[in-house]
């Protein structure tokens, strides 16, 4: 039909955080089996990553479009270049930044405390702390303390192969 609108098919994956039933197979990728494959370390959820936008809300979705060049290239380099605030060095008076490590794999270093492990930082740290393998009383305290952005985490694992070029639907329900 002359005039018709033409339409152009795309793939998007769902990011499943809570489920542990879903699968790459049938359309869902749970966050957490991404984590611990490539980061080597098991992790409950990657919820703090809604703050991506603050204002999604309970049972909500948040899509990540990274299928342009353009989309993908901007997050890794906006990974890159993140720089983690370590507060100010008291010995040279300067602020002191950590690049060395990857957004998700400083978030994946938080612990909480259990039988074994006594809590090092407090409910609330400060936002100038550094948090690098710090424990936290428990789940609610350690979820809060750092958000790495989903998108850049996404571009981050496309770059290791381990998620296919595409967009992204991640999912919230808490």
């Amino acid at each position: 039909m002359p005039g018709a609108p033409e339409y152009t098919p795309s793939s998007i994956y769902m990011l499943e955080p809570h489920v542990d039933w879903a699968t790459a197979e049938n359309g869902y990728i749970p966050i957490e089996a991404i984590a611990e494959r490539v980061y080597g370390k098991p992790y409950s959820s990657l919820r703090g990553c809604q703050r991506d936008d603050e204002h999604i809300g309970n049972d909500s979705v948040k899509l990540y479009e990274l299928t342009s060049d353009e989309d993908y290239l901007q997050a890794l380099g906006d990974l890159d270049d993140a720089e983690i605030y370590l507060g100010r060095d008291s010995r040279t008076g300067e602020s002191a930044v950590k690049t060395a490590m990857t957004q998700l794999d400083y978030w994946l270093s938080i612990r909480v405390a259990d039988d074994n492990t006594p809590a090092t930082v407090e409910a609330n740290p400060p936002a100038t702390q550094d948090l690098e393998n710090a424990v936290f009383e428990d789940r609610f305290f350690a979820d809060r303390a750092f958000s790495p952005s989903l998108r850049l985490i996404l571009a981050d694992l496309i770059r290791r192969s381990e998620l296919p070029r595409g967009d992204y639907l991640f999912r919230h329900w808490w």
